[in-house]
């Protein structure tokens, strides 16, 4: 089951479109692994669908951001918990735009998607992608933000409350049971120029990334960093950049300042999870009781030292590599010795 609400509000002008299009609800098999799914996964996969999905048709991609993600989450939680499902709360009486504005999401463009009985993704975008009014949400070049949220209710039965003449009324109770409810919204800010990392993947095995940048309209020049990083020169602006993070694995934060003719400066950032893939041929390499004195460098996706004396001499010059190392009280550098230790993924 699918419907769909958009507002685009411009200089204060508004211009409603409302579809609503409704499909039988798909008879769903449940298993109890799919339950220990974190929402944030399938949330998290939502969002890459409908980038890849934009991508694909030649559209900017959206970036997820946590106004968004509340006021989607909020609503879905609502749906599944309160039994009802459609755009407006039937209980508060609040719509979309409500949630996003009570959110904090300061919005001029908007949207929602909601869908229930989809249990996986890739079958709730399949839903959106083929009823021509969400799809049209999905794609619209109106929107620079999204924010998804899902909620499964495992003991959900046929007492879900539907609005069937938009006048935030229930007048069915008997709709169901669906276990998955879905939201999509749909967004843009004035003076909100989002950077996105990847089409707004959770994570990478590379440096190497690709970052898009909103502000075609405003920006003349962009420059970058990795946070704790100097800032590149100034560069002309342009929506798609190659990048590469900074060393070692972890969350990895980029970014960006954009400028316009007035020299006016607006900021924003994106983050990624680098997880590097180790090649080095040693999986873990303990460093044992020894006496070094001359150059060398150990390599391996994990160093560890726990208690054994591993000791570098006034003459040592040692280099560790790997993206884990742990140093207990038995690693000794005498002075004078070279020591350094990177955690760069051999």
């Amino acid at each position: 089951m699918l419907k769909m609400y958009v507002v685009i509000r411009k200089r204060g002008n508004m211009y409603g479109f409302r579809f609503l299009i409704f499909s039988l609800a798909l008879s769903q098999q449940f298993f109890l692994c799919a339950a220990a799914l974190a929402a944030e996964v399938f949330e998290q996969a939502v969002v890459e669908l409908v980038n890849l999905e934009r991508r694909t048709q030649g559209r900017a991609p959206l970036k997820r951001v946590g106004l968004l993600d509340a006021s989607s989450g909020l609503h879905s939680d609502n749906m599944a918990s309160r039994n009802f499902f459609d755009h407006c709360d039937l209980d508060q009486q609040t719509s979309p735009f409500q949630r996003m504005t009570a959110a904090g999401y300061n919005w001029n463009a908007a949207a929602e998607n909601i869908a229930a009985g989809y249990s996986t993704p890739e079958s709730v975008m399949a839903g959106w992608i083929g009823s021509a009014g969400h799809y049209a949400n999905i794609l619209s070049t109106s929107y620079r933000e999204i924010g998804v949220g899902h909620s499964n209710q495992a003991g959900d039965t046929a007492n879900v409350r539907r609005d069937t003449n938009d006048d935030c009324a229930a007048d069915t109770a008997n709709s169901g049971p669906f276990h998955h409810y879905w939201t999509q919204n749909f967004g843009r800010r004035s003076n909100v120029y989002p950077l996105i990392i990847n089409d707004e993947a959770a994570e990478t095995d590379t440096r190497d990334v690709g970052l898009y940048v909103y502000g075609s309209n405003w920006a003349q020049d962009m420059r970058f960093r990795n946070v704790g990083e100097p800032w590149s020169a100034w560069e002309p602006f342009s929506s798609e950049k190659l990048w590469q993070l900074s060393m070692g694995n972890g969350s990895k934060t980029v970014e960006v300042e954009l400028r316009n003719a007035n020299n006016n400066v607006i900021a924003a950032s994106d983050s990624i999870l680098l997880m590097l893939l180790c090649m080095a041929a040693d999986d873990q390499l303990d460093l044992h009781t020894q006496v070094i004195s001359f150059q060398m460098t150990f390599e391996a996706c994990s160093l560890i030292n726990a208690w054994n004396n591993f000791e570098i001499e006034t003459a040592g010059n040692v280099t560790l590599k790997a993206p884990t190392i742990r140093l207990g009280p038995g690693f000794i550098v005498r002075q004078g010795a070279k020591f350094k230790a990177s955690s760069v993924v051999p």
